[in-house]
């Protein structure tokens, strides 16, 4: 083996490392934040202190398993399996939809409950739809540029996030479609041909949230005026803010915090940056943040020096579903996007989000460390947007 190779083995392992580091860092914030969201307020009333903190304790190793088997896992035979993994998400995305099989909560059936235990098929959608469409495109760099290459790909991003939708969970529908079209751009659709197919659906989507969804309607109106439903729909935005506000510079103090003695829903899950941001304050909030941006870099660089055309796709859909999900959930808890319930990776109490995270992380890590050797020349990126 050539030194520039035993060089670039080194780099990627090292990265890989990093990455490893990275997630468990938050994954160890993420336990601390769930038993001082949860031990005052929310599982009081279940008059058991630690009840969350054993889930989520239990989630953790769960989810550090799954990170060790991603993290082992043979690119090649998973690039075998997109299409058997694509077959069962679309298949537990049907499920959650028939009554009786999903759990209906709050209005939307995005919940499939097995022996007990909950767990979120879009969640899984996340992991299934990035490899199906790195594996798809890699290697028909020619064939995606015509619209008939690209057709069966994007209907198959429409068909998963339409699905994810009708659950509904807007939201995630868009991030999902976002990730997956960005994949298929870089892979060699081009962008006339996108905007050709995805305008429609698109349109079928809008008009079907304007007419069927009218609490998007409810949340939009609230994220522009505040002060017209505070005890409503802009609730939880109106507390997370004070809670971020109220931490100042360095924090009232790990568990201390006023807002998770009920004052603020789901303070545990979607809201977790908030607690951050009261116990922990802006020097806290902005930790959190560098932590992020570590990981985001890291990936970018693994990313950057992916082995071939499958891993360089691969790496890039799992390091923008991380980055773009943590960069919305702390925009809804600052309050600067409308309302979406979202987790935040690795921090947010959950079991179906912290094992995707865990996945997605661990799947990175393998990109990272069978990193090309310095001398072989770089993937290009398709030039998409020139015709």
């Amino acid at each position: 083996m050539s030194a520039h190779a035993v060089s670039a083995s080194d780099h990627g392992q090292r990265a890989a490392a990093a990455i490893t580091v990275l997630v468990a860092a938050l994954a160890v914030l993420g336990v601390v934040l769930v038993y001082s969201s949860t031990s005052v307020g929310i599982a009081m009333k279940a008059q058991d202190a630690t009840l969350f903190l054993r889930r989520q304790l239990l989630w953790v190793a769960l989810g550090a398993g799954v990170f060790t088997l991603a993290r082992t896992t043979d690119l090649a035979s998973l690039r075998r399996w997109a299409w058997p993994l694509l077959g069962l998400t679309v298949l537990a995305l049907v499920l959650v939809l028939v009554p009786g099989v999903g759990a209906k909560v709050n209005g939307a059936r995005r919940w499939i409950r097995v022996a007990g235990l909950n767990g979120q098929p879009s969640e899984l959608a996340k992991i299934a739809l990035v490899v199906f469409c790195a594996a798809w495109a890699a290697g028909r760099r020619e064939e995606l540029q015509s619209l008939r290459g690209a057709l069966p790909a994007l209907g198959v991003v429409g068909l998963v996030a339409g699905l994810v939708a009708v659950e509904p969970d807007m939201g995630t529908a868009l991030l999902l479609s976002t990730v997956a079209t960005t994949v298929l751009l870089a892979g060699g659709v081009r962008l006339r041909h996108l905007l050709l197919i995805g305008t429609p659906g698109a349109l079928v989507l809008f008009v079907f949230a304007a007419r069927k969804l009218t609490y998007i309607t409810h949340r939009i109106n609230a994220f522009l005026d505040p002060a017209s439903d505070p005890g409503g729909v802009g609730y939880q935005t109106r507390q997370a803010v004070i809670a971020i506000g109220s931490g100042g510079p360095f924090g009232v103090g790990l568990g201390a915090s006023q807002q998770k003695l009920l004052f603020l829903p789901d303070v545990h899950t979607d809201f977790i940056f908030a607690l951050v941001g009261e116990e922990l304050g802006l020097l806290g909030a902005l930790t959190v943040i560098g932590v992020f941006g570590g990981l985001v870099v890291v990936g970018m660089k693994a990313v950057d020096r992916a082995r071939d055309e499958f891993a360089f796709l691969l790496g890039l859909g799992l390091l923008l579903t991380l980055g773009l999900q943590s960069i919305l959930n702390m925009a809804v808890a600052t309050a600067s996007v409308p309302p979406k319930g979202i987790a935040l990776p690795f921090l947010s109490f959950g079991g179906s989000s912290l094992l995707f995270a865990a996945a997605a992380a661990g799947l990175l890590a393998r990109v990272a460390a069978e990193g090309r050797a310095p001398e072989r020349a770089p993937v290009e990126m398709p030039d998409t947007w020139s015709e």
